[in-house]
């Protein structure tokens, strides 16, 4: 039998191959332990990391690639898996990811507190008053955008 070249790629193959090497056992355990044995931890230079994103967003952005795969998006399939998937992902979450929010809870708390002193001691009426309060919240807490 002779051998012939393969001259365009199967969608289907590609699919099953990629679905078969996300479930192996095999592929999962090379994850975990790449994850827990780095070269490098991810965040050992935040520096250099936030430069690296900022090129990435640059060159994404370059490429419309956000504009490229909203106009791509199929809300049919969205919908379908908001049906299948959300409502079940957002009950786990609560229990699953509990943990992360647990993590920047206690700085989250500290600066609404510290904002809400400052904002509280202004004076409280119709108009300027209100206009200035709500002011001072927004200024206040965008002080903390980025460090919690």
């Amino acid at each position: 039998m002779p051998i012939t070249p393969t001259l365009t790629v199967n969608p289907t193959t590609m699919t099953n191959n990629w679905s078969a090497g996300l479930q192996s056992p095999t592929n999962q355990q090379k994850l975990i332990n790449k994850y827990l044995n780095p070269k490098a931890l991810y965040n050992a230079n935040p520096t250099q990391s936030q430069q690296a994103w900022s090129t990435g967003v640059t060159r994404a952005l370059a490429a419309g690639k956000y504009a490229s795969g909203l106009a791509n998006s199929d809300p049919n399939q969205a919908a379908a898996n908001m049906q299948q998937y959300g409502g079940q992902n957002w009950s786990t979450a609560g229990t699953s990811k509990k943990y992360k929010y647990a993590a920047k809870s206690n700085n989250l708390a500290s600066a609404i507190n510290a904002v809400l002193q400052t904002v509280n001691s202004m004076p409280k009426g119709r108009g300027a008053n209100n206009i200035a309060r709500m002011n001072a919240w927004a200024n206040g807490m965008s002080q903390y955008y980025g460090k919690i």
